[in-house]
């Protein structure tokens, strides 16, 4: 399977008269099948039914045929013959919208610890590496692809910084020209999720290049539109905009249905959706084809300890809905989305990625085939490679801030003389939501700067520039994160990346930006001037040089740091890191300040001198 450093494997199907003659004689028997599975159940996801007990045989990377003959014609020397009985055969799961950054690993770690879980392919988003690195970053990634058998597709990003509102102090612009150029890749399948529909909604000409050049190129235009309202909505939609994976709430996801675009419906490891948008198929009744499930966002010990599609699969039937739909999520509707006509369905002529779980309703997956090759096997990867993909010293080198950090750099400093109290913005997380609310509370000032005083829940907040050495930081107030002691620190900060800290108090959060210069990137915990945890993100600040299984036990260790201050919640990074998202209504915070985000303006999070 290995040739040189990289996985003999194909995106694509180039057919040739010499190809396509073999195929033939795969399918009638003439040229023996290398695998046959036997007497296995199969979804048929055109049909929507089951066949019982039929046989597959493969040859190389293709299903040659599928149903009740007579394996000895397809049977030589050298064929593998495999007993489904028992176990049910689903076409290879595809995730139709995920960003690797989210589970701290690297694309081979990644693909080693989701493939077991029946993940063939993915569609992945380089949005946060490349915001970082640049389109640079985004290569670097499709190198490391090469080196897994998992089919990996990548959207060239649309919103390199997320916005050209001037929120926020980038590292890395990606350009119209940038998008030309990766578009003419075979591995980039579209444009990345545009977030920056105020661009849209305002006929930016630069975001309408990316989106005609994709257009030309005939690949698809991924969405990202939070709670548009309809007047913002049509326009968006109007352009081509084809997919969106930001409802969170029923109405917002038939609104977007209704104005023909695809719902990806999300369940990642912070932002939980499926439950509420599951009611478009239990209660709604709609058709299915519009209808897409997929993970996002999904930290590694998830993934380790409920897996990937496969615990979203699970979920959905206890949900209500109807397994074989549910299959159909997962496989033929992502397929017909990208114009995979090799991927999404157990037929002749299709790629051989092929899944065998226990049943449908726990999705245990036994045994995974991609390209007609056995790559996992009751849990286990078995792809001999001992290839693996280095990064330069290049990706090690992103954090420039302009000097140490101080206390007081965290505080807003009051100008009055004879104030005690002022009415302060305060940006309220949701956990288990992407999005944020405005909350407003009275706060004291002490020696001339607003201080959270005892106030149990409201939290200091602060991105702190960490690209260009500008010095800037942006300052504020966070409630719902449920801290009550010391601070947390990160530069994983989506998606421009500075670094964003949370704290109860202003010695902590510099220890802890001070440490994370130190580290080189990644996430670290600080209690009364104690450093209690870390996690190294060396890569980008984004992502583990080291093994899932390393990188697992370092995060397990630093989750349970948190709950000596009160952090309770196993996704707490990935909350914290969305806060600097100006592009998800309703506030956010970037080394700027303080984002009114519908408006698109930095506002002063002081209300109000009392």
């Amino acid at each position: 399977m290995s040739e040189g450093n990289h996985i003999d494997k194909r995106l694509r199907h180039k057919p040739n008269l010499e190809l396509i003659k073999k195929l033939i004689s795969a399918a009638k028997g003439e040229l023996k099948s290398t695998i046959i599975i036997k007497d296995v159940d199969v979804v048929d996801v055109i049909i929507g039914d089951i066949r019982e007990d039929v046989n597959i045989a493969i040859w190389n990377d293709y299903i040659v045929r599928v149903g009740y003959f007579d394996i000895n014609k397809y049977r030589g020397e050298e064929t593998l013959i495999i007993n489904g009985k028992g176990k049910v055969a689903l076409p290879g799961f595809i995730d139709s919208h995920i960003h690797i950054e989210s589970s701290l690993l690297t694309v081979q770690e990644f693909a080693r610890l989701v493939v077991p879980h029946g993940t063939t392919a993915v569609a992945a988003d380089p949005h946060e590496i490349s915001n970082v690195l640049g389109i640079d970053g985004i290569k670097l990634f499709i190198q490391e692809s090469k080196y897994t058998p998992l089919r990996v597709f990548f959207y060239a990003p649309s919103c390199v910084p997320p916005t050209v509102a001037g929120l926020d102090t980038p590292a890395s612009q990606i350009t119209s020209n940038d998008i030309k150029e990766l578009l003419e890749m075979e591995e980039v399948i579209g444009l990345g999720e545009v977030m920056d529909f105020i661009s849209v909604y305002n006929a930016d000409d630069e975001i309408l290049k990316k989106i005609v050049y994709t257009q030309e190129s005939g690949k698809v235009v991924d969405g990202h539109a939070p709670q548009l309202t309809e007047d913002m909505l049509v326009p968006y939609a109007a352009v081509g905009i084809e997919a969106d994976h930001e409802s969170v709430f029923l109405d917002e996801a038939l609104l977007k249905l209704r104005n023909g675009i695809r719902i990806f419906i999300r369940e990642g490891s912070a932002w939980k959706d499926l439950e509420e948008l599951s009611k478009l198929l239990t209660r709604m009744k709609v058709d299915t084809r519009y209808l897409t499930l997929i993970s996002d966002d999904v930290e590694v010990l998830e993934l380790i300890k409920e897996g990937h599609i496969d615990r979203i699969l699970r979920k959905a039937v206890g949900l209500g809905i109807d397994p074989i739909k549910v299959v159909q999520l997962v496989t033929i509707n992502p397929a017909e989305r990208f114009g995979l006509k090799e991927l999404g369905a157990i037929l002749p002529g299709r790629f051989a990625d092929v899944v065998l779980v226990n049943n449908l309703r726990d999705f245990n997956v036994d045994e995974v085939f991609i390209g007609g090759n056995l790559v996992a096997k009751r849990g286990n990867y078995i792809v001999k490679s001992d290839k693996k993909f280095r990064y330069p010293e290049r990706a090690y080198k992103t954090i420039n801030i302009k000097k140490p950090l101080h206390p007081e750099d965290f505080l807003i400093k009051i100008d009055s003389l004879h104030a005690s109290k002022v009415k302060v913005l305060v940006i309220r997380a949701i956990l288990g939501k992407a999005i944020t609310k405005k909350d407003m509370a009275i706060l004291e000032v002490r020696d001339g700067y607003v201080s959270i005083g005892e106030n149990n829940d409201i939290a200091y907040i602060a991105t702190v520039e960490r690209h260009k050495g500008t010095g800037n930081i942006g300052k504020g107030f966070v409630s719902g994160l449920g801290l009550a002691s010391g601070a947390i620190a990160q530069t994983i900060a989506h998606d421009v990346h500075n670094i964003v800290v949370a704290g109860k108090n202003p010695n902590d959060m510099a220890k802890a930006v001070n440490e994370l210069v130190r580290l080189g990137g990644g996430m670290v915990a600080v209690n009364n001037g104690a450093l209690i945890a870390s996690v190294p993100l060396p890569i980008a600040g984004l992502i583990s040089d080291e093994s899932y299984e390393v990188t697992a036990s370092r995060l397990l260790k630093y989750i349970d740091a948190l709950k000596l201050l009160n952090i309770n919640y196993r996704a707490a990074y990935m909350t914290l890191a969305l806060l600097s998202l100006p592009v998800i209504p309703e506030i956010r915070i970037t080394d700027r300040g303080v984002v009114d985000v519908l408006a698109a303006k930095i506002v002063n999070p002081v209300l109000e001198v009392i």
